[in-house]
């Protein structure tokens, strides 16, 4: 089957995938950026359950990211040619998502737990097999104040962001 003629739908869907992603994201970056200066309890309960509420819709869109991805490649016949460019790009998505985990969605959690509320994994029953750590009594104020500064999620926020403009530019000019 010839997907050629659909080429530019498939790009359309990838681009606005990746708005789509990048916006409902942005949901959560704010909330990390306000975190790191909030104290008031309750408001650290709301942000945090304001992100939470953002993760469906943003799997949402990045599935549609990356199926779109993936076919507008196809269409295009840029899979095994010697595409270089899109090759680097999934590579950099790898690295940018492998990031993610251990730089803010953990710090992220422990600010859950120190505020007394479930983790994610928590929210979704947990792991099968996987005992969830007890739920948390909320800790002291000087607790809590360190774990919102904590810098680990400074250096997610840069690779995801340095990241999402190489890959940009590699989309845009393909130079290899």
């Amino acid at each position: 089957m010839d997907l050629t003629p659909l080429r530019p739908w498939f790009v359309l869907g990838h681009v606005l995938g990746a708005f789509a992603f990048l916006a409902i994201h942005g949901v959560s970056m704010g909330v990390w950026w306000r975190l790191r200066t909030e104290r008031d309890r309750a408001k650290v309960v709301s942000y945090l359950e304001l992100s939470a509420s953002m993760i469906g819709p943003m799997s949402l869109a990045g599935l549609v990211l990356i199926v779109t991805g993936i076919l507008a490649g196809i269409a295009g016949g840029w899979w095994f040619d010697g595409r270089w460019w899109l090759w680097l790009s999934i590579g950099l998505l790898v690295v940018i998502v492998g990031s993610m985990t251990p730089l803010i969605a953990i710090p992220l959690g422990e600010v859950r737990r120190a505020v007394g509320i479930p983790t994610a994994r928590g929210r979704a029953g947990g792991v099968p097999g996987v005992p969830d750590p007890p739920a948390a009594d909320p800790v002291d104020d000087a607790t809590l104040d360190r774990l919102l500064r904590n810098p680990k999620p400074r250096l997610g926020a840069a690779i995801g962001i340095v990241g999402i403009v190489l890959i940009t530019w590699l989309m845009e000019f393909k130079p290899f």
